[in-house]
């Protein structure tokens, strides 16, 4: 669960806004365009200390959150 408020965090900032961000809110409900998914994925790898790599897909933020939690272990 901390992952997701991390997450949630790091989307708001970049985002400018105060969304409230569950598991189930996809990155089309928050106006992602495809540049704004790849600057969030470095913003993530960074923050987590991960490499995603190209081939995550991820379409909602509980996806991408339980992604992030595989790569920590």
């Amino acid at each position: 669960m901390e992952t997701l408020k991390t997450l949630g965090e790091i989307v708001n900032d970049y985002k400018g806004t105060t969304t409230d961000i569950t598991a189930d809110t996809t990155f089309e409900d928050l106006g992602f365009d495809s540049l704004d998914k790849v600057d969030l994925m470095m913003q993530v790898e960074e923050k987590f200390d991960i490499t995603l790599g190209d081939d995550v897909v991820a379409t909602t933020v509980g996806e991408l959150a339980a992604k992030i939690d595989e790569l920590k272990k």
